[in-house]
């Protein structure tokens, strides 16, 4: 039995001699691993050494290369930089047109030659920068220290075109071309203008485009305007910009040092501004003006506004305000010189009369004092009032009694509420507002007045798609205290201010837009409308972006039956009242004159009006005329209105 212990010689002896064989094996096996490492990593260094060999040698071409740009042609390829950039050109773009109602344009574009500085690519040496700032001066007609104040006025960007001159005449522009070279900095760009049909007659209406000032850039650059950009001043230019402004397109261009384009990579075009569409007729607009303004001509006045509307919704078919100035001079742009000039002008051809303008609006009132009389039970359509020509008010304070005298002190005898809008009996108004005992009338009363004045939009704006326009005035006790807070006797209210408040006179201010607008009520029965000169907005396409429609501000409370008996006063007034001279008309129109005195020194000087609508029993045009200083305006304004009418009536006729 063998033992567990017991070793196997010839079994061991065998083992021991596998072991050693084994481990000289492995000897050997490792001497031979050994030396393929040793000679991988004589090749892995060898490689090495060939590797930063190699790389010093890049390094060393890269570093002698920029050596030799950078240091040994420096000036050469600086000036190679310099002469080749890449850059975005801004592509302008047409504003919208602008069309009246019947789709005549009022508004379009014409292509110009605008002379433009581009101030990177001026000349670095400051004496030849002054020479070629003095060629340009020469051909621009402007002083070289003008043209540099342009370039290098405070807000100017140099990276940005500045208009250095519009509307270059060709034969300067074919100049430009031909010394082009000599004038680096410098191009002469194609730019569509503004081009205004009749620029006299609209001014006021459509107002003016012109560049953009430092201010106007710093305020609107965010929104993406350039610092040579042209944008809407006054007008529906300025009210409606952001429709009529057009999309820049872009392109981009390789350019010389010169400004000059070498190479275009891509182009996306410019969209033109989007169209109005305007409320107005033109045909109506050149009636009232050229009525207007022949009429200012021959009485040697030259301040005046007309204006009409359609009393059933506040559509403004005609806005005129004298005198006008030519606004394509805007467009082409105006020397500074022109502008003072308008600036200064005594006559204020710059002042938007219609809706700036503050008048006592005289005895255009007299409709809304009669209307309120009536709703109020202050008189009856039937009741009567002895004019003499004058009422006397007792002085409870001592001193002389006061006498308040009718237009030219006339009589005009017993006198019903339509009678007295007719013959504009200032008595009547006297009594019916103020009181006046010997009448057993004991009148509206200062806040009465002042309520119906307030109903219809006197002291408060009417929100025309116009900038700029004004409030008017009604004048109340607290008023005048708060006026003459330190003077009890100037600050104190009188009856005779009711007096005078009663027929337009005295501290009640107006527009003429207001006057208008208050005449439209009374012919559509107490709707106060937002008057509106856009119609709608469309594409160029003609597919409406937007369509307005006609607000209701307002509402005069009084029934219709008193509207009725005032309508019937103003249509006397024109059959046989202080308006005759439209009974000839082949409209039938129903109307108020008004002949407001505003000199405390000199009463023979009064402002002219004439406020009146057609047809009588369908009303569909109201028009309001004021002549500043005119006289008597059945005999100054009427006619002016007299032709808008006539204008109406056979233009409806035609149709």
């Amino acid at each position: 039995m063998r033992r567990p212990f017991d070793v196997n010689d010839s079994v061991a002896g065998e083992e021991r001699e596998v072991n050693i064989d084994s481990e000289i094996a492995f000897e050997e096996a490792h001497s031979a691993r050994s030396e393929g490492v040793l000679e991988r990593a004589g090749d892995v260094r060898s490689r090495s050494r060939t590797l930063i060999i190699l790389l010093f040698l890049v390094f060393g071409s890269i570093a002698g290369r920029l050596y030799y740009l950078g240091v040994l042609n420096h000036k050469y390829y600086f000036a190679v930089a310099d002469e080749n950039r890449l850059r975005i050109e801004f592509l302008p773009a047409p504003r919208g047109a602008i069309y009246d109602r019947n789709g005549e344009v009022l508004a379009g574009n014409r292509p110009s030659f605008e002379l433009v500085a581009l101030p990177l690519n001026l000349p670095k040496d400051v004496s030849k920068q002054a020479e070629v700032i003095a060629g340009i001066s020469a051909m621009a007609e402007l002083s070289s220290d003008e043209v540099s104040e342009l370039i290098f006025r405070d807000g100017a960007r140099q990276f940005q075109s500045i208009a250095i001159k519009q509307n270059l005449d060709r034969e300067k522009a074919l100049l430009f071309f031909e010394q082009e070279k000599q004038l680096p900095g410098f191009r002469v760009l194609n730019t569509p203008i503004r081009d205004y049909a009749s620029p006299l007659s609209y001014a006021h209406l459509l107002g003016f485009v012109g560049k953009i000032n430092p201010e106007e850039y710093q305020e609107k650059s965010g929104s993406g305007y350039l610092f040579n950009d042209t944008l809407g001043k006054t007008g529906i230019e300025s009210v409606y910009e952001e429709f009529l402004r057009g999309t820049f397109g872009e392109r981009q261009v390789e350019v010389d040092a010169r400004g000059s384009v070498k190479k275009v990579y891509g182009e996306k075009e410019a969209r033109p501004g989007q169209n109005l569409v305007l409320n107005i007729d033109a045909g109506l607009q050149e009636a009232l003006y050229e009525s207007l303004a022949g009429r200012l001509a021959q009485s040697g006045k030259k301040k005046a506004a007309a204006i009409a509307m359609n009393p059933k919704n506040g559509e403004i078919l005609a806005y005129v305000s004298l005198p006008g100035y030519d606004i394509n001079e805007f467009a082409e742009g105006i020397s500074r010189e022109r502008y003072q000039k308008l600036q200064n002008d005594p006559s204020q051809p710059l002042f938007n009369r219609g809706i700036r303008g503050l008048y006592p609006p005289g005895s255009t009132v007299k409709p809304m004092v009669a209307l309120a009389a009536l709703q109020e039970g202050v008189v009856a359509e039937d009741t009567v009032v002895d004019d003499e020509g004058y009422i006397v008010i007792e002085n409870v304070f001592g001193g002389p009694d006061a006498f308040f005298y009718g237009f030219n002190r006339r009589a005009l005898g017993r006198v019903n509420v339509r009678d007295a809008i007719a013959l504009s009996s200032d008595v009547f108004f006297y009594t019916v507002g103020g009181g006046y005992e010997p009448a057993e009338i004991d009148g509206l009363g200062i806040d009465k007045i002042a309520a119906y004045y307030n109903q219809f939009k006197i002291g408060d704006v009417l929100g025309i798609d116009l900038d700029g326009e004004r409030a008017g005035l009604v004048p109340t006790p607290q008023w005048k205290k708060e006026r003459f807070p330190d003077d009890p006797e100037q600050g104190r209210w009188y009856l005779g201010n009711t007096y005078h408040a009663a027929i337009g006179q005295g501290d009640v201010l107006a527009t003429p837009l207001q006057v208008l607008s208050w005449t439209a009520t009374i012919a559509n029965g107490g709707a106060v409308y937002q008057p509106y000169i856009v119609n709608r907005v469309e594409d160029n396409d003609g597919n409406v972006i937007r369509q307005f429609a006609p607000l209701e501000v307002g509402r005069v409370e009084a029934e219709e039956r008193f509207f009725e008996v005032v309508r019937e006063g103003m249509r006397e007034a024109v059959l046989s009242g202080t308006a005759k001279s439209l009974s000839t008309l082949p409209i039938a129109v129903a109307a108020k004159t008004g002949t407001a005195q505003f000199d405390a020194k000199d009463l023979d000087r009064s402002h002219a009006w004439f406020a009146g609508y057609a047809p009588f029993d369908d009303p569909q045009i109201a028009i309001m005329v004021l002549v500043e200083d005119g006289g008597i305006g059945a005999n100054v304004a009427g006619p002016v209105a007299k032709e808008g009418f006539r204008y109406w009536a056979e233009k409806d006729a035609v149709k």
